[in-house]
């Protein structure tokens, strides 16, 4: 073991939950237990756990204080799994809607941190997240680490994004030199990767060997087209791979391990319950984190879709500050059929559909996903990231946009103005447009992102 892995695993992840309040080291325990344990003992401890945090919610909650009341419900009513059909669906335009009135009386006393949705599928959602929600998402995470044959504490490269697009403050970059001692990684901003910028990242990952290199599913593709077409041979292999945010098809996940000459193992999340499944290399798919998250697959007149491919609606069963319950992330996908024979016992997904890996060029060279633009807006205008309540960019040619907003009326124009010259630090050319309706595809699905150059 290394001295940096060392400090990380001994010190630095230890000092965190000291820090932070949390008990994720001990949380990620007791996932390692609650794996093998047989799927009704699973079922059982779920289903307790959604009780708990429905009578919580109907008692502290506003949204489902009333949301209960006027639907004539009381927690009695919820006697078996299948009776959280009772509750309606809590859709994207409800939750940003709605949003205080998600969030717990009580929250005074819990300890929180405020944070918002990555934005692959739209503006970002403001979210406060509590103790038990971070314990559960971190451990899962973990334990996914131990399943690919790497642990936390172990050298880490990450294709990233940076929270600030426009301008990364000072005291940002010192905290971040920082953690990245500290954690044991490095993190690379995704959001600058383009021809020239590539051989020093590859060239980082010789120096620094790490056993495990994660990313945007966008970048790890952009990175592997430019080992494979320059016939680059990395002599340093890492344990594993993952990508993240996109969806992961076939096509790409042979791409990126032809290019790296290792494994890459896929995950499924999203930013109202994060550690939703994970890869464990097997046949089954993604294992989904029942200890943390419900997942229900539905059919359009809201039935379960057994097998068949189905939307995803998801109950984030450990965050108390801002309940999620049966929430419609606008993703789709199809379950696993369950294996009892494997190691590890939890059901699984079979595969994530329905989102898309379109990415938009900058005038560098550089390309982005749907993240890219939320965070630009949410950098902008912070103290309402959800005011413009869909947008859609839209690329036909490199380093030129369309940026769509749907309202019926014209934002104000110093809006406007503001949005234009960030964008055009970016792209030689910028449009921004207003639609009262932002156009689908062929499939009638909406997408954040179009672009002809991926076609």
């Amino acid at each position: 073991m290394s001295l940096r892995s060392f400090i990380a695993k001994k010190i630095s992840y230890p000092l965190q939950d000291v820090a932070n309040g949390t008990s994720i080291l001990a949380t990620l325990k007791e996932l390692n237990q609650s794996q093998s344990w047989p799927l009704q003992k699973q079922q059982e401890y779920q289903f307790e756990k959604l009780l708990r945090l429905i009578h919580h919610s109907v008692e502290h909650v506003p949204y489902y204080r009333e949301l209960f009341r006027n639907e004539k419900l009381v927690v009695a009513d919820i006697k078996e799994p299948e009776d959280i059909r009772k509750i309606p669906i809590l859709t994207k335009e409800i939750a940003r809607e709605r949003n205080p009135q998600l969030v717990s009386r009580d929250v005074d006393r819990r300890r929180v941190m405020k944070g918002v949705t990555g934005g692959t599928t739209g503006p970002p959602l403001k979210l406060l997240r509590d103790i038990p929600d971070r314990n559960f998402t971190w451990a899962a995470f973990y334990r996914w680490y131990q399943w690919m044959g790497v642990n936390y504490g172990d050298r880490m490269v990450q294709l990233w994004g940076t929270p600030a697009v426009l301008h990364v403050p000072l005291s940002y970059k010192i905290r971040s030199a920082a953690k990245d001692f500290y954690y044991n990684r490095h993190i690379i901003n995704s959001f600058h990767l383009n021809e020239r910028t590539i051989p020093g990242l590859l060239e980082k990952i010789e120096k620094e060997k790490p056993l495990f290199i994660r990313g945007y599913l966008s970048a790890l593709i952009q990175v592997s087209e430019y080992i494979l077409s320059n016939h680059i041979t990395l002599s340093h292999k890492p344990r594993a791979l993952s990508s993240t945010t996109e969806t992961l098809f076939p096509a790409y996940k042979k791409l990126i391990e032809t290019a790296f000459g290792s494994k890459l193992y896929d995950q499924y999340g999203c930013g109202e319950c994060n550690s939703i499944s994970f890869d464990a290399g097997d046949k089954n798919g993604l294992y989904i984190a029942t200890e943390h998250a419900l997942l229900e697959v539905l059919n359009q007149d809201n039935s379960h879709a057994g097998l068949e491919q189905g939307r995803f609606v998801v109950t984030n069963l450990d965050n108390y500050a801002m309940p999620i319950i049966r929430y419609e992330n606008g993703d789709s996908g199809r379950l696993s059929e369950y294996d009892e024979t494997t190691e590890i016992k939890l059901p699984a997904m079979k595969e994530v559909l329905g989102r898309t890996a379109d990415t938009i060029t900058l005038k560098d060279g550089s390309r982005v996903h749907g993240v890219f633009f939320t965070d630009i807006l949410n950098e902008l205008f912070a103290e309402n990231p959800a005011n413009i309540h869909r947008f859609q960019v839209f690329q036909a040619v490199p380093g030129k946009v369309e940026f769509r907003i749907e309202k019926a009326t014209p934002p104000p124009k110093e809006y406007m103005a503001a949005l234009e010259r960030a964008l055009g630090k970016f792209f030689n050319e910028v449009h921004v447009v207003t639609m009262a309706n932002l156009p689908q595809d062929k499939t009638g699905k909406f997408r954040y992102i179009l672009s002809d150059l991926n076609r």
